[in-house]
């Protein structure tokens, strides 16, 4: 059991990471658990049966964690694609604010007389001041948080994908348990299709008193009342 449990763990390793079709992949595993690649066994009906349900639930352990993992990696994307939007609203929002900052600089720069000059810089100071301030502070935020969100992503999606192969691990161990339990029970049932198929000794039928006529009856007991 523990050889086919440490196979079938590999298995569920090479499902999640491996572009092997899956048809072949189940086949080597398979020949793995009956006794090794290069030594495949002759399998009974029997056997075999065990083998083809063994195959058919691997397969669809193997479909179910694929499906798993894509809903998995379609969440992360979501998700990503949801912070990416409102980072890029935070950034436009900063875009506008610059745009502003830089009309109120051109306005002033466009001026030539130099008290006018002067009186539009005092004038737009501190409204210039405070769009700079304000748009650092948005910038570093939304840098943080991006690169927050990016962690949180990447967490999301590695906790899903480990979960879905936890999942199939204890499947697959299951199948394994399925399979050898499927095994053990072959040679009982051998034992009793060579039972079943045996000749049955010959037993001489019983004839009851009431199927024998009458004079035989009679003659019967005649014979009983002279010995």
């Amino acid at each position: 059991m523990k050889l086919y449990t440490q196979v079938i763990l590999l298995g569920v390793t090479l499902f999640s990471v491996s572009a092997v079709p899956r048809s072949g992949l189940e086949s080597a595993l398979f020949r793995m658990v009956l006794g090794g690649e290069l030594e495949p066994r002759v399998l009974t009906p029997a056997a075999q049966t065990c083998a083809n349900n063994y195959l058919n639930a691997t397969q669809k352990t193997g479909d179910t964690l694929a499906n798993s993992t894509n809903a998995c990696e379609e969440s992360a994307n979501r998700t990503k694609v949801a912070y990416v939007q409102s980072s890029n609203s935070t950034v436009n929002q900063i875009r506008a604010q610059l745009l502003t900052l830089e009309q109120n600089l051109q306005l002033c720069r466009n001026e030539t007389d130099s008290a006018r000059f002067l009186n539009c810089t005092v004038s737009t100071f501190d409204k210039n001041l405070q769009l700079l301030d304000t748009s650092n502070s948005q910038a570093y935020t939304t840098q943080t948080q991006f690169n927050s969100n990016e962690t949180q992503v990447s967490a999301a999606r590695t906790n899903c994908i480990s979960a879905a192969v936890s999942e199939a691990k204890v499947q697959s161990i299951q199948i394994a348990n399925d399979f050898d339990s499927c095994l053990a029970k072959v040679p009982a049932q051998r034992e009793l299709v060579e039972q079943q198929q045996q000749p049955q000794p010959f037993q001489p039928a019983q004839i009851h008193k009431e199927q024998v006529p009458e004079k035989h009856t009679q003659e019967l007991e005649d014979m009983s009342l002279a010995n």
